[in-house]
């Protein structure tokens, strides 16, 4: 977390802080709760939800109660196997509980005989960075020495491994059955498993025929309430000497429904654009920068998909929510083709992250691209 204050409030990423971080007081004390009381957590939200500020946000809440914990914060996204996995979590651990580089190496050699110590560069700063390496085909036995050194620290531990449905996809059989056997047995560690994939997230944490079952309590992130996030907004408008009025933030509310990140990126661009008095018109105007700077991206991404799912999607978009998308009424209403092929083109676009799933009620998942298919061609 950096001490210097942003110039802008509204962030997009990364976490500054309480005061830049908006509610979720239950869902902080649950998270709080579960882990200093030895209790696993799952934690399941669609992207850009606020899945992993609310992560750093309990975690910083725990390291202030209590200084001597360690907090790790993993994300293996864009993992495709259990040798990069081990790669993530050695950077993200053995830099933690031993800070000086020297100290590190020399606990590797000691302690990790599967996991190399190497210099990386960082791709960003250009300055060096320690980085590891597994021994090839020592993937699991690397991985047990990680959770062994984790144990043997004796320090009181919180790691949260973001997107954990990852593993599922990783071409080692068994990477479920061999995490859950190392995890059962870390007395000072507990673990948040958060992850996107609804689906994935709940078959792994609820089927009786999965290693993980009923082994976490689990919080499923829901949107922000309109009036705590209105007065967060308005406050950090007030404290910059300006208005956000309140018609206009119910507008930026509505039109992203009141999905964080979505939220926090248009209030971000209304903030910079410097109006003392922030009307709903200027919203609408910010709306129109974004979507217009987005196009030529939007264009490309909807071009992917087939005819019938540009059909599909433009449909959805136009109506926002859409419970029932095989009713004749729906089909109608937009032209569609037979509700066979629309099931057939929703299952596809559900798979891909066009679409989000929430119980059963259809809705486009980036709702900036749900508000250019809506107003593209006013554009």
């Amino acid at each position: 977390m950096s001490d210097q204050q942003p110039l802008n409030p509204f962030l997009i990423e990364g976490y500054q802080g309480e005061a830049y971080f908006c509610d979720r007081e239950a869902e902080t004390a649950s998270i709080i709760s579960a882990l200093i009381n030895g209790r696993n957590v799952t934690l399941i939200s669609p992207r850009r939800m606020g899945k992993t500020g609310l992560i750093h946000h309990a975690f910083n809440r725990i390291t202030h109660d209590n200084p001597n914990a360690h907090v790790f914060y993993i994300d293996i996204f864009h993992t495709d196997s259990l040798r990069q996995f081990v790669k993530v979590m050695a950077k993200a651990i053995l830099g933690t509980l031993d800070t000086k580089v020297e100290r590190v190496i020399a606990k590797v050699v000691t302690t990790l005989k599967s996991v190399r110590p190497m210099l990386d560069t960082d791709p960003i700063t250009g300055l060096p960075s320690l980085g590891f390496d597994i021994r090839p085909g020592e993937e699991q036995h690397s991985l047990q020495e990680l959770f062994d050194y984790l144990r043997s620290s004796g320090r009181r531990c919180y790691v949260a491994i973001d997107e954990f449905q990852q593993i599922t996809q990783y071409p080692e059989p068994g990477v479920e059955a061999l995490l859950r056997s190392y995890i059962q047995f870390m007395p000072n560690v507990n673990f948040i498993f958060s992850g996107s994939r609804k689906h994935l997230m709940q078959e792994m944490f609820t089927s009786a025929s999965r290693p993980f079952y009923q082994s976490t309590q689990t919080l499923t992130l829901k949107e922000i309430s309109f009036q705590a996030y209105n007065d967060f907004a308005q406050g950090h408008f007030q404290e910059k000497g300006d208005m956000l009025h309140a018609d206009a933030f119910r507008y930026i509310y509505d039109m992203v429904k009141g999905h964080t990140w979505y939220i926090q990126y248009w209030l971000n661009r209304l903030y910079a654009n410097g109006r003392s008095d922030a009307t709903q018109l200027d919203a609408r105007q910010a709306l129109q920068e974004i979507l217009k700077e987005e196009d030529d991206n939007f264009y490309t991404y909807f071009s992917t998909r087939t005819r019938q799912q540009q059909r599909v999607l433009t449909a959805i978009a136009q109506e926002g929510d859409v419970s029932n998308p095989q009713s004749t009424e729906f089909l109608s209403k937009y032209n569609l083709p037979a509700a066979s092929t629309v099931r057939s083109c929703i299952k596809s676009l559900v798979e891909d992250d066009f679409l989000l799933d929430n119980r059963g009620s259809f809705s486009v998942y980036n709702r900036f691209f749900m508000l250019w298919l809506r107003y593209r061609k006013s554009l």
